[in-house]
C-alpha cells in the first residue's frame, strides 16, 4: 500500500512547487506602488513639545506620494523621488510648514523619518514603520 502511494505524494509535492509561484499574486508597477498602514512615532524632543504617536497611511503611486493624516493639516500630496529601494519626498503646508519624508522599502514593509521643520523654524524628529495594506478588490458588475 505504502508503494503506490508514495508515487502519488511526490506528484502532488511537484504540483504544489510549480503552482505555488504561478498561483502568487504578481504586484502591477514599481516596488513601491500601494497603500502603506504606518505608525508615526515622535522623538523624545517631539514627545516634550506635545506630539503623540498615530497611525497613518501613506500612498505613493505614479510618483505622487500622499499622507493622509498629514493632509489633513495642510500638507499637499508631492512628487518622490525613489533610488532603489529608498525614497524621499517634500511636502508643504501654507500653516505649518514643511515636512520631510525618508524611507525604504523591503517587499511589504516600509519605514523611515520624517523630519518636520514648523514656520517658526522649529523642527521636530519623526519615525515611521509599517506594512503595505491588502489590496481591495472590486467585484464585477453583471
Amino acid at each position: 500500500m505504502a508503494r503506490s502511494i508514495a508515487p502519488v505524494i511526490v506528484v502532488l509535492l511537484v504540483l504544489a512547487i510549480v503552482a505555488t509561484p504561478a498561483l502568487a499574486k504578481k504586484r502591477k508597477g514599481p516596488v513601491e506602488y500601494g497603500t502603506w498602514n504606518v505608525r508615526v512615532t515622535p522623538d523624545a524632543d517631539a514627545v516634550a513639545r506635545g506630539e503623540k504617536a498615530a497611525k497613518d497611511t501613506l500612498v505613493l503611486q505614479q510618483g505622487v506620494f500622499r499622507s493622509e493624516n498629514w493632509y489633513l493639516y495642510g500638507f499637499t500630496s508631492a512628487g518622490y523621488t525613489i533610488h532603489g529601494s529608498d525614497f524621499s519626498v517634500d511636502t508643504e503646508s501654507r500653516k505649518n510648514g514643511k515636512i520631510r519624508w525618508t524611507g525604504l522599502i523591503t517587499g511589504d514593509s516600509i519605514a523611515g523619518r520624517m523630519i518636520w521643520t514648523q514656520k517658526d523654524g522649529s523642527v521636530l524628529n519623526w519615525t515611521f514603520s509599517g506594512t503595505r495594506a491588502p489590496v481591495e478588490t472590486t467585484k464585477k458588475k453583471k
